[in-house]
């Protein structure tokens, strides 16, 4: 398991000995002396500190660069399952299909999105894009599955709660990008959270959780010499310092 990022983990494990008081610029190798690991390390640190100082010149922390900008939808649209009647070993299982409603509102159609299994309580839960529904009632309030109706895919037949079963749900979403954070320009990959699942009015704190730790052999085969076809598990390579948002 990847260890933990402390205070201490750069000067005492890899004995970088960088201070910013002794306005070293550059590491000079030279014949006849034996290099140092910390020479290695510490000459990372010189050039991560000028980075460093221009960001924080340009960027706030935790700005996004490119693009990383967050959103948020709130018109999630679900549809509880009522699964006394007709049952789902794994409702991921269901993702991409299509269902038609069969009772009482025939040809109002739907496909699934994403699926929540059951937790606590609530219920078995779809994540759904209406496809067809011109066989509901024009009003002012959106054309959604009833209560206690029954839909069909193929051999797939499932049923709504008895109540509040469907409506609109929020999450929150960003596209991959950079952001400046820890002095260090961090990529993260596209990530989607549920802030709310049955409601379009969450109130919610949307951030990111800044974890740091040091990668080594045991946590990832990659970093052995990778000359041959496989990794030479006899030839370790360097421990990586990792930012994950």
């Amino acid at each position: 398991m990847a260890t933990t990022v402390s205070n201490t983990t750069f000067s005492n494990v890899y004995k970088d000995d960088f201070k910013d008081s002794d306005n070293y610029h550059r590491i000079l190798f030279n014949s006849g002396k034996a290099l140092q690991a910390r020479e290695l390390t510490q000459m990372q640190t010189i050039i991560q500190k000028e980075v460093a100082r221009f960001g924080r010149n340009i960027f706030k922390e935790g700005a996004p660069i490119e693009p990383g900008g967050i959103t948020v939808n709130n018109l999630v649209e679900y549809i509880k399952l009522d699964t006394t009647e007709f049952s789902v070993s794994d409702v991921t299982n269901l993702i991409g299909l299509e269902f038609t409603v069969s009772a009482p509102d025939p040809a109002i159609k739907f496909q699934v999105i994403k699926a929540d299994a059951a937790t606590g309580s609530d219920p078995a839960t779809l994540y759904v894009k209406y496809t067809d529904t011109q066989a509901g009632t024009a009003s002012s309030t959106p054309v959604r599955v009833g209560n206690s109706q029954v839909f069909t895919s193929g051999s797939v037949t499932l049923k709504s709660a008895v109540t509040g079963a469907s409506g609109t749900g929020t999450e929150a979403s960003i596209a991959g990008g950079s952001f400046f954070v820890k002095e260090h320009f961090v990529f993260a990959n596209p990530q989607t959270i549920r802030l709310s699942k049955y409601s379009n009015t969450p109130n919610a704190d949307i951030g990111f959780k800044i974890v740091e730790d040091i990668v080594t052999v045991d946590d990832d085969n990659a970093l052995y010499d990778n000359q041959g076809d496989t990794p030479n598990l006899a030839a370790p390579g360097a421990d990586r310092y990792r930012i994950k948002l």
